[in-house]
């Protein structure tokens, strides 16, 4: 009797661990691949929910702020995209900054899996010159003149001058072209709404992926509130994105609800909040801002063309003075990692579950 019951036990145990081989090799492939063009566009289409759009006189019927927007995005999703961060000025002496920094400062330079990382001391200019980065919007477009020659600070002197001349008229479209987004409103928004009186920019660095880089393991900066920007110099596609798992920064997140999510939704926005995964395909200039809470990492990339040889990018993390990140030990970090390679599994198939869904209509 005692072996009849041992042969269907062993026969199930024999089928669950080669189901499991399975599934882990199938995830390994997934995990893997090198993105295709249509991922890289298809995620660059999806941003366009986590960018609110600049205010304008044509959508005063909306009260709500392109900073109170920004605000919900990180609630609900854990992740915003906050258009033009840097000038194409900007981007450009940027650029020239961290490509001689990797080409000087060898011994200051932390390689991980593929990605080069260059730390800037809070006692260097080069932080201060960081720290303002998004600090204001408007007076980058009426004052700033970094990256720009002193003609042309001359020519902007005597466009001022111009568009006081103009008829009263025109004063609309005057502070529609100036009223922009400004990261650190942002930032301030995002500490004051979870009552943080005191934070701090805990971290600067360039980063840089170079092609053959490979993917970095799943994990998030903080357990506690916090923000960290992501600026790219150059346009991000396929390679190397930083991938994010939405709504994992929030406390009760439930794969159950993200699966009856996928099944009943239809609303691309509804499927973001409950969690998927997310690929920060920005433009040169954006910046992706999102949660330290939530589960992300930067994926690996192969060389695709001439021109693709890196991926710079400008890092900036503001956490709470009194939780520094990473708020957790070796433990609970190495757990962070096979949680999110779990959710990473899991959400991927839902994904694909919905990407099938919409084919078949």
């Amino acid at each position: 009797m005692t072996s009849k019951l041992i042969r269907p036990t062993r026969a199930l145990t024999y089928s669950a661990s080669a189901s499991l081989a399975c599934c882990y090799a199938a995830y390994r492939l997934h995990d893997r691949r090198d993105l295709s063009e249509k991922e890289a566009e298809d995620a660059h289409h999806s941003l366009a929910i986590f960018s609110p759009q600049k205010s304008t006189s044509a959508s005063q019927n909306d009260e709500t702020t392109p900073t109170q927007h920004h605000l919900s995005n990180l609630n609900q999703y854990g992740v915003s995209v906050v258009k033009e961060t840097l000038t194409p000025a900007q981007v450009a002496k940027w650029y020239t900054t961290t490509n001689e920094a990797f080409e000087n400062a060898s011994n200051n330079i932390v390689w991980n899996s593929g990605r080069a990382h260059f730390s800037i001391s809070k006692r260097t200019s080069l932080f201060s010159k960081m720290a303002k980065i998004g600090e204001s919007s408007c007076s980058r477009n009426n004052n700033d003149q970094d990256g720009e020659t002193a003609s042309a600070s001359s020519d902007r002197r005597l466009g001022y001058f111009w568009q006081r001349k103009q008829p009263a008229d025109n004063t609309s479209t005057i502070s529609q072209q100036t009223e922009v987004t400004s990261l650190q409103d942002i930032v301030k928004s995002y500490f004051k709404q979870h009552k943080i009186e005191r934070y701090e920019l805990t971290d600067v660095q360039f980063l840089n992926a170079y092609p053959e880089s490979t993917n970095q393991i799943w994990h998030r900066d903080n357990t506690c509130c916090g923000l960290t920007a992501i600026v790219a110099l150059k346009d991000v596609r396929s390679n190397g994105p930083t991938e994010l798992l939405t709504g994992t920064h929030k406390q009760d997140f439930s794969l159950w609800e993200a699966f009856q999510n996928a099944v009943f939704e239809e609303d691309d926005a509804a499927r973001f909040s409950l969690g998927q995964p997310l690929l920060g395909v920005i433009d040169a200039g954006d910046a992706i801002l999102y949660d330290a809470r939530i589960f992300h990492r930067g994926r690996g990339y192969r060389k695709s063309s001439e021109s693709d040889l890196d991926r710079p990018v400008l890092v900036l993390r503001w956490d709470a003075a009194n939780t520094p990140p990473p708020g957790a030990g070796l433990i609970k970090t190495t757990a962070n990692t096979y949680t999110g390679c779990f959710l990473y599994a899991a959400l991927s198939a839902i994904q694909k579950f919905n990407n099938k869904k919409e084919d078949a209509r």
